[in-house]
């Protein structure tokens, strides 16, 4: 067998974590292909993450967080291998292992004993005078905020060609189903199962008791349009909370549900709502009323 693992070092600087579960895996006739910037902390010889597939690698492991998961997925989509997340972070919605349960759950998974879980991306592009300057891809959200200014943004949104409203706010979200309980359950939208193939509009904050989240259908396309005229600065699209982009006024945002999808791993007994149960029940344990 043929794996390959990914670290978050931020959170394992002194890979404890990683350099054991490399050795684990050797030490049971795993072949093991570190990422890149893992393997030059290994001192081993860096392999494109292109030539993967080639190889042979059944699944990555990927250990960090929720925001570790979606940069791998947005690096490795193209590559059609599925992710095994393991959760270093905190609540961990993504990943499929928590850290003290990793030994335990391993055995399984290199069983094949795991279903695949397939989630779609949001597209997003950016037109500037009518031309298509820049494309996107995000496992979770994308999001037009209020960037380093105070002021409300004040966004158009069209579907389909037709008006659906406007938003004083200080920001607008695009999520897909799995960004249903990200940034998007923060600003008051709904939880969706992540098999639904939707696109979930959330403003934030909006001014106005009537602009509510709207799910639209896999197959509708949304555009933003926004007054970016701000003496003090301009509205920053980002992406997955990390990849960003600074829109000029008359910048519009085109956002559909995108054909691409990542795999993620599960256990056979995995249940949405159980996790949502599982982590939002740790959320009211942490905090110290």
């Amino acid at each position: 067998m043929h794996l390959a693992v990914i670290s978050n070092r931020a959170r394992d600087q002194d890979m404890s974590v990683t350099r054991p579960l490399v050795a684990w895996l050797r030490d049971r006739g795993v072949k093991i292909t570190p990422g890149p910037s893992l393997a030059r902390d290994l001192g081993e010889e860096v392999t494109d993450i292109y030539s993967w597939p080639e190889l042979g690698i059944r699944f990555v492991i990927v250990l960090g967080g929720d925001g570790t998961l979606l940069q791998a997925a947005r690096d490795m989509y193209p590559l059609g291998i599925p992710l095994l997340g393991v959760n270093m972070g905190q609540l961990g919605f993504l990943t499929e292992v928590e850290l003290g349960d990793l030994y335990n759950s391993l055995p399984s998974f290199l069983d094949g004993e795991y279903e695949e879980d397939q989630r779609h991306f949001i597209r997003a592009t950016v037109f500037r005078d009518g031309t298509a300057i820049e494309d996107f891809l995000a496992l979770n959200d994308v999001v037009i905020g209020k960037g380093s200014f105070s002021r409300m943004v004040d966004v158009r949104a069209w579907v389909d060609g037709a008006l659906m409203g406007r938003y004083r706010a200080d920001g607008i979200i695009l999520s897909t189903a799995t960004g249903s309980t990200a940034y998007s359950l923060s600003a008051g939208g709904p939880i969706v199962h992540p098999e639904l193939k939707v696109l979930i509009v959330t403003p934030v904050c909006p001014h106005s008791f009537y602009a509510r989240p709207v799910v639209l259908s896999e197959d509708q396309r949304v555009r933003i349009r926004g007054d970016y005229r701000h003496e003090d600065g301009h509205p920053l699209l980002t992406i997955d909370g990390r990849q960003g982009r600074t829109l000029m006024d008359g910048d519009v945002v085109e956002a559909r549900l995108s054909e691409r999808t990542i795999t993620l791993l599960r256990r056979p007994d995995w249940n949405f709502y159980e996790v949502l149960q599982r982590k939002f029940s740790s959320i009211e344990a942490s905090i110290d009323w």
